[in-house]
């Protein structure tokens, strides 16, 4: 395979931007040796001069970055670089090493530009061939090759070079290498860094170890594209590879991030300028892996958090918390830049230094000025602390905001110039959407009707919006699948209701355990959670292909029926034991004996094996409750007496679950008036809608609310909070809402 010459001839010849090179087979040196000389901004070592910039990489011995003015005359180095068109030697990187008793290292990776009987010369740096001298390959001027020697006497001497393997059509089409976001995609072709690129069958797409379609491609993308181009300009992929984050990796929705606790509420805490919710499923740690209670973090304290986006409360929750001691002298962290000055910034609260060696990347690792960084943006820094107690950024890294991913399929509801709704979720389109029909062709938003059944990926962006990357057409094969998960709410003859959506059997209907055991539709039982697959037959409705018993589950409600080993919560039923551990709304420790019937409460629950089949053979709607969280205080009612309460009681809202209304009922005490303000709240503190806000009289008042906001939009799947407050007393409670 032939490379063109250089980098710098390369940016010359298709106009591209220098990308700093790899020790791999693209065009370079790479020197060992002693630091003869040193001079502001370059050393010098064999006699070969590097110049260094602000691009170049310098560690020690223990790969920990170092600044230039730490490299000395006597120093042992190992130096990789580039011949620029000027004709001076660029370092890549240098690296303190240990001495060895060996020879000195040198390799060259480019094209021959001389060759003799005894001598070649490959990007810059002239071997001596001896008899020892393996080569592979053939050699000749203007080919490319690879040499490996070693440094005797002041010479470059070869020991292997393995030149070009002869094949003419190779050094008719060279190949280069490209790396950044995809910048636009149209049928077959895509463009990164301004330049159009061919897919072809034989192009391979993958991100890590999984091959990809062209379809899975999107704007923004980051791939690294190897490409070969022919004598007319065209380039034609042989490879795409999706890159994958830096620091924050975003797989299936999961997100691992470390930086400083910036802010902590009653359930959730911000890292990175993300934040996080905390369930009672989340494990938190110390840096020695003893568990800790969520009222132990603080603020200031250095973490890595893992979790995930929960597609219906669009929220992200947190798996696993751990809290890490940071080094004496250095640490990493992300955050969003607080404020920029000229010669520092400040990232959670913390002020970093930034010099000449400061190395400054956007989130594609193209170089930046600190003068190109906002306020605002998310940053990784890895800082060192100096000798006065400040610290000094050694790199900054522009990091992509986050925006989990998420896959809707279903008919569309509604339709705008740039917007679509399916399954409830409202999608924005830019001009440009990558939109396919059920052919496989791509067409415009325009082209697009209601009902069609699509298939959308999105983002979901912190402002609660949802944004389209891919809209797919479905064939009439699969037009008409959806999937539902929820409670079974009623059984009949043929057919059964799951989260409010009737759905009909038939003798092709496949009905799983949790396990891929087969049961029968008789077996099924109301109160069990269950995932169906379902497809739309005209003149009769959605019919199962497949239904499966879930095995673990949450619920949240009022809890209706409570015994000293069991709760019911939305008709399910969860078993309490021994190990099961309830905490309050503040997440401290009570006794299960404490909990009284019509209390709020989050259940989080499972199928246990012993439990999983009865000794008739039918599946049990009894789970296990591994972790029960109370949100508040009995409900206050007044069954007994017409008297009204001293104060005002908030009741649990009627249905909750919901799908389409919920009713909402409270009381008013005392014999006068009050002013009353009701309100809707989502999960992360935003108001969705006022109902209230009036004066009322006492007495018992019910408002229903129709699961919109203040705009008369339907809002989307997931919990909420509803509060009241009269005069200075508040009251709050949660509901579902499930679409």
């Amino acid at each position: 395979m032939v490379r063109i010459a250089t980098m710098l001839g390369l940016a010359a010849l298709l106009s591209l931007p220098l990308l700093p090179a790899r020790a791999d087979d693209r065009p370079g040196v790479t020197l060992e040796g002693t630091i003869e000389a040193t001079a502001q901004a370059q050393l010098t070592l064999h006699g070969v001069t590097f110049h260094v910039t602000a691009l170049t990489r310098i560690l020690n011995t223990v790969a920990q970055p170092i600044p230039f003015s730490q490299l000395a005359v006597g120093q042992r180095v190992e130096v990789e670089g580039m011949l620029a068109a000027d004709g001076r030697f660029y370092a890549h990187s240098i690296k303190q090493i240990t001495p060895e008793d060996r020879p000195d290292r040198v390799q060259a990776r480019g094209r021959i530009t001389a060759l003799s009987a005894d001598s070649l010369t490959v990007h810059g740096f002239t071997f001596r061939l001896t008899a020892e001298t393996e080569v592979e390959g053939t050699l000749a001027v203007g080919l490319y090759a690879e040499v490996e020697g070693e440094v005797r006497e002041g010479q470059f001497v070869a020991l292997q070079v393995e030149g070009s393997a002869g094949d003419q059509d190779a050094d008719r089409f060279p190949t280069i290498e490209l790396k950044g976001p995809i910048l636009a995609l149209q049928d077959s072709v895509l463009v990164v860094q301004g330049l159009r690129i061919w897919v072809t069958a034989a192009t391979r797409i993958h991100a890590d170890d999984q091959l990809l379609t062209l379809a899975d491609l999107v704007v923004g993308m980051l791939v690294e594209v190897e490409a070969h181009l022919s004598r007319d300009g065209q380039l034609t992929a042989i490879e795409i590879e999706v890159a994958s984050e830096d620091r924050i990796t975003v797989s299936r929705r999961e997100i691992e991030l470390k930086g400083f606790i910036q802010a902590l509420s009653d359930s959730t805490l911000t890292v990175g300028g993300l934040t996080f919710w905390v369930t009672p499923l989340t494990q938190i740690y110390d840096d020695e892996d003893q568990p800790l209670s969520f009222a132990a973090l603080e603020v200031g304290q250095f973490v890595e958090v893992k979790g995930y986006f929960d597609l219906r409360q669009r929220l992200l929750l947190a798996l696993e918390i751990e809290v890490e001691t940071l080094g004496e002298h250095m640490f990493e962290f992300a955050g969003p830049i607080e404020a920029v000055g000229t010669d520092s910034l400040v990232v959670a609260g913390l002020t970093f230094w930034v010099s000449s060696t400061t190395t400054i990347e956007d989130a594609w690792g193209r170089s930046l000025m600190l003068s190109d960084l906002q306020v605002g943006m998310l940053v990784k820094v890895k800082a060192e602390r100096q000798r006065d107690g400040t610290w000094l950024a050694l790199k900054i890294k522009v990091l992509k905001a986050f925006h989990p991913v998420v896959d809707v399929r279903g008919p569309i509801e509604a339709l705008t110039d740039s917007t679509l709704t399916v399954s409830g979720l409202v999608f924005h389109a830019r001009p440009g959407v990558f939109v396919i029909d059920a052919q496989g062709q791509q067409v415009h938003l325009s082209d697009l009707q209601l009902g069609m059944v699509v298939k959308v990926r999105g983002v979901a962006h912190p402002d609660g919006t949802y944004w389209a990357m891919r809209i797919h057409v479905l064939t009439d094969e699969n037009d008409q699948e959806v999937e539902i998960e929820g409670t079974i709410e009623a059984i009949g003859t043929d057919s059964l209701v799951v989260a409010g959506v009737p759905v009909f059997v038939d003798a092709n209907t496949q009905i799983l355990t949790e396990d891929g055991m087969t049961i029968t539709f008789g077996e099924l039982q109301t109160g069990q959670i269950v995932e169906v697959k379902a497809t739309m037959h005209t003149g009769l409705g959605l019919v199962a292909q497949q239904i499966k018993i879930e095995s673990l589950v949450a619920a949240t409600g009022r809890a209706d029926t409570l015994r000293a080993d069991a709760v019911v919560v939305g008709s399910v039923t969860f078993a309490i034991t021994s190990q099961t551990v309830v905490v309050d709304a503040q997440q401290q420790p009570i006794a299960w004996a404490d909990v009284q019937a019509g209390q709020q409460v989050i259940v989080y629950g499972r199928r246990s094996a012993s439990v999983a089949k009865t000794g008739n053979g039918i599946h049990s709607t009894t789970y296990t409750a591994d972790y029960v969280t109370v949100l508040d205080a009995a409900a206050i009612t007044t069954t007994a007496s017409e008297r009204l309460p001293a104060d005002a009681a908030l009741d649990p809202a009627y249905p909750n679950p919901f799908t389409q209304r919920t009713t909402l009922r409270f009381t008013l005490g005392g014999t006068a008036p009050q002013p009353v303000t009701l309100e809707i709240y989502n999960l992360l503190g935003q108001r969705v809608r006022t109902l209230v806000h009036t004066t009322l009289p006492p007495g018992v008042h019910e408002v229903i609310w129709n699961a919109t906001d203040e705009a008369g939009r339907p809002v989307a799947s997931g919990m909420y909070l509803y509060r009241l407050q009269v005069g200075r007393q508040a009251l709050t409670r949660t509901l579902t809402l499930v679409r």
